[in-house]
């Protein structure tokens, strides 16, 4: 009996000490910290997901590919020579080295080109046109310094030539130009050829190559796609509105297959290799 009571009284002691537990706020569960801990758990995950995340993010920052378009390992300085050479020196960009002058021989070139052909003797009582003599010649480093090709001493300071916008019919076809007039003229070449296009559009009004070429006799033949490199020099005259010397060019012609006395009577602006550039006079 004592026994039993005992055991009431000590069931009796329990409840009222776990009514003051409770009425205190004292948790009586032992799963609290279990709880603690995935709840931090929990937040350790988001944590590490949401550094993931910024890691992918920047990652992805870093590798996402590059929209302007890169042509530095394709420009070559170019500026006059002194005389009436028809060659121009070409100067390496990074190394600024001095490569020597190309000789005209009676070899043929090695250079794979729709243009290649052999050097030839100008007419008797033929002369090549000369630019203007200036008595303070422009700087050659300011000029490839603002994106031109060809330095010359009379740069056109006025000269801010329209944006052209090509269809994918003319882009082609002047690709295929570009190629047929100057197709061992590299990066420059064909940047000077694109130019050309570019001025005569804007100073004749025309809206197609199509019609520049018909309009301005341009011979070269448009049979063969441009590769990258003429691709490249397109998207520079045209789409990010450069030019490839400080100065409007309407005409040219190559030396090494005719000699051109219609174009030796405009305004001589600049030669690369053996083609020859002219302004309408």
């Amino acid at each position: 009996m004592k026994k039993l009571l005992k055991k009431r009284f000590n069931l009796i002691l329990v409840a009222v000490i776990s009514a003051v537990l409770v009425a205190a706020g004292v948790p009586m569960s032992v799963n609290t910290f279990g709880d603690k801990t995935s709840d931090f758990e929990t937040e350790t995950v988001v944590s590490s997901t949401e550094a993931t995340t910024e890691t992918e993010s920047e990652e992805s920052k870093e590798t996402e590919p590059q929209t302007e378009l890169s042509i530095s390992s394709s420009i070559v300085k170019l500026k006059p020579q002194a005389g009436k050479s028809k060659e121009s020196k070409n100067i390496e960009k990074k190394t600024a080295k001095k490569l020597t002058e190309k000789k005209t021989d009676k070899k043929k070139t090695t250079e794979p080109s729709s243009t290649s052909a052999k050097k030839k003797t100008p007419k008797k009582g033929f002369s090549y046109a000369t630019a203007p003599t200036v008595k303070n010649k422009a700087s050659y480093d300011e000029q490839w310094n603002a994106g031109y090709l060809v330095a010359i001493d009379n740069p056109d300071r006025s000269f801010h030539p329209a944006h052209v916008e090509l269809s994918d019919a003319d882009r082609d076809l002047l690709e295929r130009l570009c190629y047929g007039e100057f197709g061992n003229g590299g990066f420059t070449g064909a940047a000077l050829i694109a130019q050309a296009v570019r001025d005569a559009m804007n100073t004749y009004g025309i809206s197609s190559v199509k019609d520049v070429i018909s309009g301005l006799h341009y011979t070269g033949r448009t049979n063969h796609p441009g590769g990258k490199t003429i691709k490249d020099a397109v998207v520079y005259i045209f789409d990010m509105d450069k030019s490839a010397v400080q100065h409007r060019i309407i005409y040219m012609y190559d030396t090494s297959y005719v000699d051109s006395f219609f174009h030796e009577t405009q305004s001589y602006v600049c030669t690369f290799k053996t083609t020859r550039f002219f302004d309408k006079k």
